[in-house]
């Protein structure tokens, strides 16, 4: 039960899609202060969808079980500061919001 990009999603959203990795791993290296003070804001919790590892290209540690239920196969050795603090903000969770509208994300912001 892989989340699918939709269709109608043009060249130029896919590239801004793109662009967030390097933007979340520029806030968590550069600016962790302002990447805190988010995460202390956020509330929720994942669903496992794995729509947010979809952004921009399809991460291969993505796995799903049975249930369609999403995973990280290097969930507890190696994942990067992006998957750790996914959602940063309420822009991460708009870019989410373009692959998978119909599912909304598990977090939000206070």
């Amino acid at each position: 039960m892989d989340c699918a990009r939709p269709a109608s999603i043009g060249l130029l959203v896919r590239l801004k899609l793109l662009l967030g990795r390097p933007r979340r791993l520029f806030l968590n290296v550069f600016r962790p202060g302002y990447v805190r003070r988010q995460l202390a804001r956020r509330r929720g919790q994942c669903h496992r969808c794995g729509t947010c590892c979809n952004l921009g290209l399809r991460c291969p540690s993505l796995e799903f079980d049975g249930d369609g239920q999403a995973g990280c196969a290097i969930y507890d050795r190696r994942r990067s500061p992006n998957c750790r603090t996914f959602p940063i903000d309420e822009r991460d969770l708009a870019d989410r919001d373009v692959l998978s509208p119909h599912k909304p994300c598990g977090f939000w912001f206070e």
